[in-house]
C-alpha cells in the first residue's frame, strides 16, 4: 500500500560538543503518549555540510495526528514535561529548521524500516530544488529511472518525500552499508555510465540539489544495533559508617 504518513524533518543547531547528549535527551522522550514515533536521528559529517548539526526524523500517522499535535504544543498553556525537556535540550541546541514531509506512494515506513531494513552505518540526505510543480514528477523518475541503477550500486532506499507548503522542493535518503560503499559510490559517479545518464535525466526536474552524508545514531531504527540495549540499574549499597 502506499505511504500514507506524515514526516517531521528536522535540522537542529547544535551548541559546542552537545550533539550526543541532545541526541540521549531525545531518545529519552522518544515513543511517548505526546510525542510521534522517531524514525531516526543523525549526526551530520562536518565534511560534508554544516555541524554540528543533528537530524531528525518523526513518522505522524497523517495530517489529523499531526493537528492532535499541534493542539498538544499550541492550543493551551505549553505542558509541564514538554517545557521541562525543552528547556533542558537549551543547554545543547541553538536552533534549528524544520519541514513537513509528505512521501512518495514508494517510500517506505518506519513499520516497513524496522521488518526489513535497511540497516547501515552511511546515508545520503539529497535536499534537491525542482521546477516550480514538478516534486511529484521527479519523485516519479527517482522510483522508475535512478531506483533501480542505485539498487545495484549498493544504495537502498530509505524515503522519498516531497516538501509541504512548498512546490520546488523534494527530499531523497539513502543507505549505504558502510562507509566503504558510500565512497566508492562517489568515486565511481562520473565514471559510470548509467549514474551520469541519471543526472542528465533529473536535470528535466531538478534545478540543484544538496547530498550530506549523515551517520546515524543507535536510535536510529536503520542503525546495525538499533534497538540499543537498555541500560543495567546497578544496586547502590549504602556505606557502613
Amino acid at each position: 500500500m502506499p505511504n500514507a504518513k506524515l514526516y517531521l524533518h528536522e535540522i537542529i543547531h547544535i551548541v559546542g560538543a552537545g550533539s550526543e547528549p541532545y541526541k540521549q535527551h531525545t531518545a529519552e522522550r522518544a515513543g511517548r503518549g505526546s510525542s510521534a514515533p522517531l524514525v531516526g536521528m543523525w549526526q551530520q559529517s562536518g565534511s560534508t555540510g554544516d555541524w554540528p548539526r543533528v537530524v531528525n526524523l518523526w513518522e505522524m500517522q497523517g495530517w489529523d495526528h499531526w493537528a492532535e499535535l499541534l493542539e498538544y504544543q499550541y492550543a493551551k498553556a505549553q505542558p509541564g514535561e514538554l517545557k521541562t525537556w525543552w528547556n533542558k535540550a537549551l543547554a545543547w541546541r541553538s536552533g534549528g529548521f524544520d519541514r513537513i514531509l509528505e512521501p512518495a506512494p514508494f517510500s517506505p515506513t518506519r513499520e516497513e524500516l524496522v521488518a526489513r531494513g535497511p540497516k547501515g552505518m552511511a546515508f545520503i540526505q539529497e535536499i534537491a530544488t525542482v521546477r516550480p510543480g514538478t516534486a511529484d514528477a521527479y519523485l516519479d523518475a527517482v522510483a522508475s529511472r535512478w531506483l533501480p541503477v542505485a539498487t545495484r550500486r549498493g544504495m537502498t532506499l530509505a524515503g522519498a518525500w516531497r516538501t509541504a507548503m512548498r512546490d520546488t522542493e523534494a527530499v531523497l535518503f539513502w543507505c549505504f552499508p558502510t562507509y566503504r560503499d558510500y565512497t566508492d559510490h562517489l568515486k565511481t559517479f562520473h565514471t559510470d555510465r548509467d549514474t551520469l545518464d541519471w543526472a542528465e535525466q533529473a536535470r528535466t526536474w531538478r534545478t540543484d540539489y544538496r547530498e550530506t552524508l549523515l551517520v546515524p545514531s543507535v536510535w536510529n531504527v536503520m542503525h546495525p544495533k538499533w534497538p540499543p540495549a537498555p541500560k543495567r540499574r546497578v544496586a547502590r549499597r549504602r556505606a557502613r559508617r
